[in-house]
Parts: structure tokens; sequence; C-alpha cells
């Protein structure tokens, strides 16, 4: 423990070693409790009796410890020989000659006078140094070993309870996973799953959960000369991060266009977009969606590795994706047969250069991907496919809307910072495919299309889509299925608290006084009748006099409740229609009467 006055000198020392700005917010949270301030203030705290528990924020008590008995008043506590004797000698007047020859070992902890202590005392210490750092007897007359077990026995209760809950959480997930598999997709009780197509999707893998979630693992398996080895994709991952890195650079104002931006950040054909892209997360934010990103290279490389086809999920390969794939697992094998020594060893450069090339692979498969126009159904395409299998929780149960919206966002950010580096490459290799045809730089630049041009040629083809005759591709069914899982996050009830303060209901620190709702319900009741009556009706001296007056049915307002099993809409005061008054004074029957209105 410290004082106020010490946070500063201990906080700037190890092990926390802050800076001023860090300890100033800790100093401005101290100032707010009720703390001692001054030497004085800690000499004047009560002695804390020996018969009291020990303070848990002071950490187990040692043991061990001698209590001096010379007299009661005395609450000296010492675990060292020469302080017990210096104690007796300054405090209580008592000198304690060794005696002349040789001694043996351990004859320094006989040396003071035991019968002026009492053993076996277990002690604490509020401060390390300074006012009130002497040791003080705790748990006198106490069993401190029954209460550790007494206490390691409550906190395993706690923990079978806990494995407990957890566990019957576990076996009602997967009762309710049963349960949506064995309706099917039609018949499916979320309407989230049944929009995913994650159940009709991998029908015929409902047994192979864990297989599924070993597709998209983030775990190599790195065997030689096993199918299953994994020595490709951890070099294709390594180029993933490096080129995330390197789009992350250029998509951002300076590098591009601000229209470039504006466009590869549009969700729909005909509207324009008011906000640029960007690729600044948070660094949690961005290591998500950087696990997502590998996480469909693993499925994209483990899937399409299977020798039969039928094994995997049922997507389908465009012949641009084919090729895209085999040239980027082509220099994932040069880089693993340099790394395992087959052959001659090349030149450093020769290996950045193949480091480069496995980045442009990666980048052309992803941006192949992107481009498929899915004739038949959108799970033909592999990146639908790879969702309804991060659907999949490890518990083996379904992903729910809000959990998986944000996944839905880390495929859409990276495939736009992967579209800005795309743009920047393509422009670049045009302009030098000019260069050596004998054009000036200049002249080369200036004839290449533009980075807006490209950018929004690629927009309009498949990251958005939607012109007339165009086919279904895989971003138009993430965008849609997230502006889906978006609005239903929407209007979902969040859990909470409610607390009352007399009239006063506070919630998330929103105060609302009881009686201005009720003022405020008052008025919009005014106003309901008024529209009724003077607006629908044509009463214009509703407010003078009265319905039975004016001859019109009256509304029981009190007597109106609020039943949310009735489907009736509104108030139907024809059921209960009778004017016997009426009847008695005109002879008419009020069935047959009615209410002619006259237009304004």
């Amino acid at each position: 423990m410290v004082t106020r006055r010490r946070i500063q000198a201990h906080l700037r020392g190890k092990p926390h070693g802050l800076v001023k700005r860090e300890i100033d917010k800790v100093k401005l949270w101290a100032e707010a409790l009720d703390l001692v301030e001054s030497d004085e203030e800690i000499l004047a705290l009560p002695p804390i009796p020996d018969t009291s528990q020990p303070i848990e924020a002071l950490g187990k008590p040692k043991s061990g410890g001698f209590r001096c008995t010379f007299i009661t008043e005395c609450r000296t506590v010492s675990a060292d020989s020469r302080r017990r004797n210096e104690h007796l000698w300054k405090v209580h007047g008592v000198e304690l000659d060794p005696k002349p020859g040789p001694r043996k070992a351990g004859a320094a902890e006989a040396d003071a006078d035991l019968t002026h202590w009492r053993g076996g005392v277990f002690y604490q210490q509020l401060f390390a140094k300074g006012p009130r750092s002497e040791y003080f007897e705790v748990a006198r007359g106490h069993d401190l070993e029954s209460l550790d077990a007494e206490q390691v026995r409550a906190e395993l209760a706690v923990q079978q309870a806990t494995q407990a809950f957890q566990a019957k959480s576990k076996e009602a997930r997967k009762k309710e996973m049963e349960v949506i598999e064995e309706m099917g997709d039609l018949a499916a009780p979320n309407s989230w799953l049944r929009r995913l197509g994650s159940t009709a999707h991998l029908k015929d893998f409902s047994d192979k959960k864990q297989f599924l979630r070993d597709l998209i693992s983030l775990k190599y398996d790195l065997k030689v000369d096993d199918p299953k080895d994994d020595s490709e994709l951890r070099h294709i991952h390594a180029a993933v991060r490096r080129l995330i890195r390197k789009a992350s650079g250029v998509a951002r104002p300076g590098a591009v266009s601000w229209n470039v931006l504006f466009e590869v950040n549009r969700k729909e054909l005909h509207k324009e977009r008011s906000t640029p892209f960007h690729f600044r997360f948070k660094r949690q934010t961005r290591k998500k969606y950087i696990a997502v990103c590998l996480q469909f290279f693993a499925y994209a490389v483990r899937a399409i590795s299977c020798e039969d086809a039928a094994d995997r999920p049922p997507f389908k390969l465009t012949e641009g994706q084919t090729t895209a794939f085999d040239v980027m697992m082509d220099y994932a094998g040069e880089l693993i047969d340099i790394e395992n020594k087959i052959g001659p060893m090349p030149t450093s450069s020769r290996i950045n250069e193949l480091h480069e090339l496995l980045e442009n692979a990666a980048l052309a498969f992803y941006i192949s991907v992107l481009d498929h126009f899915t004739k038949t159904t959108e799970y033909d395409s592999i990146l639908v496919s790879f969702l309804t299998v991060l659907s999949i929780r490890d518990d083996k149960t379904w992903e729910n809307y809000a959990n998986f919206t944000p996944k839905l966002s880390a495929i859409m950010a990276i495939s736009r910072v992967f579209l800005v580096k795309h743009t920047v490459d393509k422009r670049a290799l045009y302009i030098q495919q000019r260069v050596e045809q004998g054009q000036t730089r200049q002249e080369a630049e200036e004839k290449s299309p533009g980075h807006f041009e490209i950018m929004s040629e690629m927009t309009r083809r498949f990251l958005v889509g939607g012109a007339e005759g165009w086919d279904t591709t895989p971003t138009q069914f993430i965008i849609r299925l997230r502006n889906y899982g978006m609005a239903a996050s929407g209007q979902q009830a969040m859990p909470g608290s409610v607390s009352w303060d007399n009239e006063d209901a506070i919630y998330k620190g929103i105060c609302i006084n009881v009686l201005g709702v009720q003022s405020m319900l008052q008025a919009a009741l005014r106003r309901a009748e008024t529209l009724l009556y003077k607006h629908l009706l044509f009463c214009e001296e509703y407010k003078d006099q009265s319905t039975i007056e004016l001859g019109l049915p009256q509304v029981p307002w009190d007597d109106l409740i609020d039943n949310a099993a009735d489907a009736s809409i509104g108030h139907s005061f024809v059921d209960n229609l009778s004017y016997p008054s009426c009847e008695a004074d005109t002879g008419l029957n009020p069935m047959e009467n009615t209410y002619k209105i006259k237009p304004r």
C-alpha cells in the first residue's frame, strides 16, 4: 500500500514504470477517494486486533513469527533473533549476555530469552517502510489451515457450479443445432440461418463439423510428404500479411485520389457514397479483420487441395480462379524447396522476387474470387461457401447475426483495400507496358487509364453490380446479408437495467421523470381526441360541447387496456351502440340512425 503522496514515486519505479500522463490519471482518481494524507494520519490509525482475520489486500499472512510477552501492552512481532534481542534491550531494558565459549550451529536462534516471546504467530505488514511499517499479529486463536481449506472448498464448489452451467449451456446449444438441422432450411426457426443458408449448403456435412472447422483453422499441420501438410499455406499467409500492410499504405489520400476512395466505398450502383474508404481501425479490430482474411485463404488452400470434390463443400471454381490458384501454389512450392534446400541455393534477390511474386499471385487469386458471376446460385462462389463454414462456432453450433455481421464487415474491408492495391498495380503495369513500347514516361502516364477509371470499372463489374442483365456476385450477397444482420441487430432488445430515484427513472445514464411522461401522454391523448372528433368527424364545437350533446359515440378511454393477445385493430363503438333516450324522444331506431357528414 502507498499513500497519496507516494503514488507518483511508486508508479514511476519498477515494476510499473508509467509515464506522467498515466500517473496523473491515477492521482486524479485517488483525489476522489477518502484516503489518509500525512504521516500523522497514518500514525493515528487504530491498531489492528490480533484476533482479527488476515487482511486479504495485504496478501497471505506470514507464519513463524514471535510476539513479545514481556508486558501485555507490547504488540511487537519479530521473526529475526537479532531484532528480538535488540527490542528487549532498547524497549524493555533486558540485556541478554551470551555465554562465553564456542557456540553450536543454530545457537543464534536460541540467544533471545524465549520466555519473553510467544512463537507460532501469524503476522502482516501495512507498509513496506515508514510509519506503521511494523509487523502486527493476526488470526490469533484461529485455525488458518482449516479456514484456507474451507476457502478452497468454496472456490472448488463455485468452479464446479460454473462448469456444470457451461455444460448445460453447451448441451442446450447442441440440442438447438440438432433441431435446426432436422427441421431443414425451409422450416428452420432462425430467420438469420435461413438467410445465410448454412444448413442447406452444408447439409452433407452435418456430422463433420470438426472437419469443416479444421478447414479454416489457423494452426498449421507441418508434415513432410503428407497431403495435409500446410507448408505452402504458411508461406501464403506470410505473403497475405505483407500484402495487407502494403495495400493499407496505398489506400489513403495522396497515393490515390479522393474519388477512388469514395468509389471503392460504394454499396449501391446508383447511389453516391457520402464517406470515403479507409483502413484505419483499432488494433484489435484490424487483427480480427486480418484473421478472417487468413481463414479464407486457409479454407481455399485446404478445400481446393482435396483430391475428391465430394469431400469438401460444393463450391465451383472458374477457369480464372483455377489458374490463379495454381500460380499461387507454384510460387509457394518454390519457396518451400528453397527452405528445404532442394537444389542449388538461389540468390537473395531471387528469393525477394519470389516473395513479391507470391504476394501478387495471392492478390490475383482474391480478385478472381470477387470477379465471379454465379450463374446458378451464390453458393457456387468459394467466398460464400467459406462464409457458411465460418458461421460454425467452436462448439459446433451456429453463429447469430450479432457475432457474424462484423466478420462480413471484415470481408468487405479486406476486399476494398485489396481492390485499391490492385488498381494501383494495374495502372503501374499499363504505364510500364507503354514505356517498353517506346513512349516517354509522361506520355505513357497521360495515355494510361487513371486510378478512378480502373476502380470504377471493377466496382460496377463485381463489387456492387446490379445493372440490367448482370448475374449475382459474391459481394452482392455479402452486402445484402450484412445489411440484414445490421437491421436485425438494431431491432434486438439489448439487456440493461432501470433504477428508480423517487419519480425519476434512470437507464444507461438517461434520467426520465415519470410525471413528465404522464404529461406527455395526456397531451398526446388530447391531441388524438381532437384529431378524431374535430378533424375526422368535422365537429368544430368539440371543445365546447360534450360528445353526448353532439350525438357522437363515446370512447371509454379509461377502460381501454392494451392487450398484446388481442389482434383486433383499434376500438369499435358499433358493438355497444345503443341510445335509448334517443329512441324515446325521436321514435327512431338508433341502429337505423346515421351520421350525415357534410364535406367542408
